[in-house]
């Protein structure tokens, strides 16, 4: 995608994932700056495509608290190996699942998504609908 295929999206409906930036670990700030291309989690997921990424309103530090930063398509799942270390900016753990991202996209703004949270913990994927008046593009605005 061009700037000049910018996409509107009234009525698109993602999934989405939340990651927290932490003092000594900015996982949601790296992956919206292209600086960590696996994610990791304790369980698989079988979602494959595109992906948004918003940073934690409570549990994360720094700017850009409860925003949606970018959209990234998430292409696979598989066990982690040692060889993720570096994209995930994280230590192997044998019990963690690698999620490889790719075709990283951007907002025309930031903006707030709403929490979820179902049964008294915090939901993996959920779906977040893009207001009216956010474009995607592959130029970081």
């Amino acid at each position: 995608m061009t700037e000049d295929s910018s996409v509107k999206s009234d009525d698109r409906i993602y999934k989405a994932l939340i990651l927290n930036d932490y003092n000594d670990a900015n996982y949601a700030t790296w992956v919206y700056q292209r600086l960590k291309d696996v994610e990791t989690r304790y369980r698989r997921t079988s979602h494959r495509g595109d992906l948004i990424i918003c940073k934690g309103k409570t549990n994360s530090v720094g700017v850009n608290k409860g925003m949606a930063l970018c959209m990234v398509n998430l292409f696979d799942c598989r066990p982690m190996t040692m060889g993720d270390e570096s994209a995930a900016r994280i230590h192997y753990d044998p019990k963690l699942f690698a999620w490889p991202l790719k075709d990283w996209r951007y907002f025309n703004r930031l903006f707030e998504f709403r929490h979820c949270k179902v049964g008294g913990t915090w939901q993996g994927l959920f779906d977040l609908k893009l207001p009216s008046d956010i474009t995607i593009s592959n130029i970081n605005l």
